[in-house]
């Protein structure tokens, strides 16, 4: 993946038709975006689709791969329109038939995108199978598969597909952030309310638990509270809001019922009606709710000793995707396989659609004849050859 210049036109004419047609079609866009997410969560969305659109040197080795043939692409609910980017219309790119099978709670969104992209001259298509059918079809016609999802879903999928067929699976992040002693406490802590609440909490890059030195706990905690009061709730369409309705509503039991079940709490999940606020829990290194929870609206909080104390936390886990850092970087600890690290800044500043993405242990699963391994991917290199 050599740099070298800019794609012209004539090289990448439907990368440059789909963007033109989604800043034509961008009030639509927007308009199936806010069903399924805040007005600053679509606003974000579509300015990384078209950004990931632009032909640059990033991209331009596209035109020295082909595919490997028929891609299917199941992609998941949450930004729907990036995560096609990433999963569906960068492989047609890369000179990939793909069939896509987009999550049903955002499928409209995905629709319209799929319908500017056929206009454009790529060749995608989207289908409504149930899972179990998409599944087995995959399984008898692909060269490749993408699936966005639950890990067991993943290692179903793994034991399915007959070997000749190259999968990659990006299951859930469960990322992390770490205050440390010398970290400047009241940005760290709006920081961390910022990204654990980006698309409403719902998305695999957000921070689902945040490890703070003991040095500096009650301050960052009392600093903590402050930003979590001054978060907006509300209506998706309401371009001040937050932290709106969650489009995965069903994990909201397991961890919101009753916060006493994993920790102290230090900020209940205040009610707006029907719409849970944000919550803040004071947790065990090793609580479920800090190891496994992805998707509500929830912060755990553990505090940690010095080095050695948090690398055996961070350790601790099936996921590991993304890490922040506010203070001084770490020192690179053997058992620290987190793929993406931020410090003193977010992971979300970092956004690059044509840059590997994914993590260790459970989160990412890279499989072709020869190979399999867990971590970042760029999915429409892995899935297309040299010329």
């Amino acid at each position: 993946m050599d740099a070298v210049g800019p794609l012209s036109s004539a090289e990448f004419d439907p990368m440059l038709r789909l963007a033109e047609a989604i800043q034509a079609h961008r009030a639509e866009l927007t308009s199936a975006l806010v069903q399924v997410e805040t007005r600053r969560t679509a606003s974000t969305e579509l300015d990384w689709l078209l950004t990931g659109l632009n032909p640059s040197a990033k991209n331009a080795w596209l035109t020295r791969r082909r595919g490997v043939g028929t891609v299917f692409t199941a992609t998941p609910a949450t930004l729907p329109l990036y995560s096609t980017l990433l999963f569906a219309l960068a492989p047609a790119l890369a000179g990939n038939h793909v069939v896509v099978r987009a999550a049903s709670a955002s499928r409209d969104c995905v629709r319209l995108l799929l319908a500017l992209a056929a206009e454009a001259g790529l060749p995608v298509e989207l289908v409504e199978q149930p899972w179990d059918e998409f599944a087995a079809t995959a399984s008898g016609n692909a060269d490749g598969v993408v699936y966005c999802g639950s890990a067991e879903h993943a290692a179903e999928l793994d034991e399915a597909l007959p070997e000749h067929i190259r999968l990659i699976c990006q299951g859930p992040g469960v990322c992390a952030a770490v205050v440390t002693d010398a970290a400047d406490i009241p940005t760290a802590a709006r920081t961390v309310i910022a990204t654990r609440l980006f698309n409403s909490s719902q998305d695999c890059m957000a921070t689902e638990r945040v490890y703070v030195h003991h040095d500096i706990y009650s301050e960052f905690v009392d600093a903590l509270l402050t930003a979590a009061d001054a978060v907006q709730t509300g209506a998706n369409d309401d371009p001040t809001t937050q932290l709106g309705p969650l489009l995965i509503d069903g994990l909201t039991d397991r961890w919101l019922s009753d916060l006493t079940d994993h920790g102290t709490v230090l900020r209940d999940a205040l009610q707006d009606g029907a719409r849970p606020g944000l919550a803040i829990v004071e947790a065990a290194a090793d609580a479920p709710i800090v190891l496994e929870e992805k998707y509500c609206p929830v912060l755990p909080v553990v505090g940690y000793r010095d080095d050695r104390d948090l690398a055996e936390m961070l350790a601790l886990g099936d996921y590991a995707l993304g890490l922040t850092v506010f203070g001084p970087q770490l020192p690179v600890f053997g058992t620290l396989d987190f793929c993406h690290i931020a410090v003193d800044s977010t992971l979300y500043e970092h956004e690059d659609a044509w840059t590997a993405f994914g993590g260790h242990r459970r989160t990412t699963l890279v499989r072709r004849p020869g190979v399999r391994r867990t971590g970042p991917v760029l999915v429409p290199y892995a899935l297309s050859d040299p010329l």
